[in-house]
């Protein structure tokens, strides 16, 4: 049982169990801007399957290390529904766990494969040198790996899906801060199943590998490792920057999920050891617009620990070094190898 909307389907038997227990009668619904299109049909068929009220939050989600308890606690629910993601990792943030009122839903997309597009896949890795092939995907693309894997493996190449860390990671799932499971199958190339360049690019700089992307949306695959190796010489080239660096900006995120006092604790460590001043600031969103509000001449580079996608992703839209975690510290030790990405 479920609601299929916009290609993908919300597990409706398992929402109904957790209102039926929880007695729920005001449910909230939380996802991703990407799925935010579809928030109406999916509250709908929700409210009129289960008989429950609905409310949809739409402010932006980043992930399932932004779920925004503080706010959504404000509209009296009995039951938050948090579609899109797998729950965050409790190691990668503060520790803490999410309260119970929440539930997670990756979604599962319905659309199937082509498997003239994986073949070219295939041909794609195999120009590239790879022989061992981790095939991954976004959550929501989680079912169809096996049966990528099986064309690909039909074309020469030994393909694996790396055993995932259930709750937090199923089988072949990779976050845009995390690329364990991906990294334990010790391959020498990698196919994304999914769209877009966000899971790839961070596939590429944690791995420094070939990566292929089959979006099954589109019926197109491509090899963005040339995309991955241009962005990786632009971090190269930051990190350089900030290596002379005397006064940094270390930024931390306020977001549930995003806080990471171990982090911070060992930056503060690697700066004191390095004999450079800096200046703690914290956020919610610690963006462009943060960064500019806050900056001026003192700071000379700046590091944030909330999301490392921040500064990879914003590159051009910073005028001083702004690093990842992991670049901070080749930075701090004045050293440009091996690359560091995201921690």
């Amino acid at each position: 049982m479920g609601c299929s909307v916009g290609g993908y389907k919300v597990d409706l038997a398992r929402i109904r169990a957790e209102v039926e227990k929880r007695g729920a009668r005001r449910v909230v619904v939380q996802l991703p801007d990407g799925v935010k299109p579809m928030a109406r049909r999916i509250a709908d068929c929700i409210s009129r399957e289960l008989g429950v009220e609905v409310v949809i939050h739409g402010d932006s989600v980043f992930g399932a290390c932004d779920l925004q308890w503080d706010k959504v606690a404000q509209l009296g629910a009995d039951l938050v529904i948090h579609l899109g993601h797998t729950p965050y990792p409790p190691g990668l943030g503060d520790g803490s766990e999410p309260p119970p009122v929440y539930i997670f839903d990756p979604l599962e997309a319905t659309v199937d494969v082509d498997p003239s597009v994986a073949a070219e896949a295939a041909g794609l890795l195999a120009s590239r040198g790879v022989s061992r092939v981790a095939v991954v995907s976004s959550v929501q693309y989680r079912s169809l790996l096996p049966r990528v894997a099986s064309i690909i493996a039909g074309h020469g190449l030994d393909a694996v899906v790396p055993r995932g860390r259930p709750p937090f990671f199923l089988d072949g799932q990779v976050l845009g801060c995390d690329y364990g499971v991906a990294l334990s199958a010790k391959a020498d190339g990698f196919l994304f199943v999914g769209g877009g360049i966000f899971h790839p690019l961070g596939l590429y700089l944690a791995s420094r590998r070939p990566v292929v992307r089959l979006d099954p949306q589109r019926g197109e695959a491509e090899d963005l490792t040339p995309e991955g190796e241009r962005v990786l010489r632009v971090r190269l080239f930051k990190v350089s920057q900030a290596m002379d660096a005397r006064r940094w900006g270390l930024v931390l995120g306020l977001k549930s999920g995003q806080r990471r006092p171990w982090l911070a604790r060992a930056l503060e460590a690697a700066m004191r050891k390095r004999g450079v001043e800096y200046r703690v600031l914290a956020g919610e969103l610690t963006g462009v617009d943060f960064l500019r509000s806050t900056d001026e001449p003192w700071f000379e580079a700046f590091v944030v620990t909330s999301c490392p996608r921040i500064p990879v992703d914003d590159v051009w839209d910073y005028d001083k070094p702004v690093l990842t975690p992991g670049e901070a510290f080749m930075a701090l030790e004045r050293r440009l190898e091996p690359y560091r990405f995201p921690w």
